[in-house]
C-alpha cells in the first residue's frame, strides 16, 4: 500500500505534468496501482491531498532558499560570486514552479505559499548580493536572476538547458555588476 508520502509525490508529479486540476484521486490511484480506498487511509479528501502537495512544495522551496543563504554572511565578494554561480545546479523543476504559479492565480492558499516562497528566495539572493555590491543595490541585483527564473516559469518556450544557459551567462556577468553599480 502506498504511504502518505507516495501519494504526495504522485500529486507533485501530477501537478508538474498537468497543473492543480491533475491532482485527482482516481488518476493518482491508477498511477500508484491501487484502489481509491487506500487514499482514504491517509487523507480525508482531495482537498487535504492538494493541501499536502502544496505544503510539500513549500517545504522543498523553503529548504532551497535556506541552502542558498547558508553561510553567506561569512563570504567575501569572490566567494559570494562563486556561490552565485554554483546555484545554477540547484535550479528547481520549472514545470512544477509554473504549475504552482498558475495555481496561485486562482487559489488564495496557493498564492500565499507562492508569495512566501518568492520572498524567501529573493531575500536569499539579496543576502548574496550584499556581499558583492553596496547594500542599497543588493535588491536590484538580486532581482535579475530572480526575475529570469520567474519569467522562465511563465513560459513553455524554454527548457531547463535554456534556463541554465541564461543563469550561467548572468553568473559570468555578475563580476561586472560592482563596476556598473559604481557608475549609478
Amino acid at each position: 500500500m502506498p504511504t502518505k508520502d507516495d501519494w504526495i509525490a504522485a500529486g507533485l508529479d501530477a501537478l508538474a505534468e498537468g497543473g492543480e486540476s491533475a491532482i485527482r484521486v482516481d488518476r493518482l490511484a491508477a498511477r500508484l496501482g491501487v484502489t481509491k480506498g487506500s487514499f482514504h487511509h491517509h487523507f480525508r479528501g482531495a482537498a487535504t491531498l492538494r493541501a499536502a502537495v502544496l505544503e510539500s512544495f513549500r517545504q522543498s522551496r523553503e529548504e532551497l532558499a535556506e541552502a542558498i543563504g547558508r553561510g553567506v554572511d561569512e563570504m567575501n565578494e569572490e566567494a559570494a560570486l562563486e556561490h552565485l554561480a554554483a546555484l545554477i545546479a540547484r535550479v528547481p523543476d520549472d514545470r512544477l514552479d509554473r504549475a504552482v504559479r498558475s495555481w496561485a492565480l486562482v487559489d488564495e492558499r496557493a498564492r500565499a505559499v507562492q508569495d512566501a516562497i518568492d520572498a524567501q528566495q529573493l531575500a536569499a539572493l539579496e543576502s548574496i548580493w550584499r556581499r558583492i555590491v553596496p547594500s542599497e543595490h543588493a535588491r536590484t541585483a538580486a532581482l535579475i536572476p530572480f526575475l529570469a527564473l520567474v519569467g522562465a516559469s511563465a513560459t513553455t518556450a524554454v527548457d531547463r538547458d535554456d534556463i541554465e544557459a541564461v543563469l550561467r551567462m548572468l553568473a559570468q556577468e555578475a563580476r561586472h555588476v560592482p563596476e556598473i553599480v559604481a557608475r549609478l
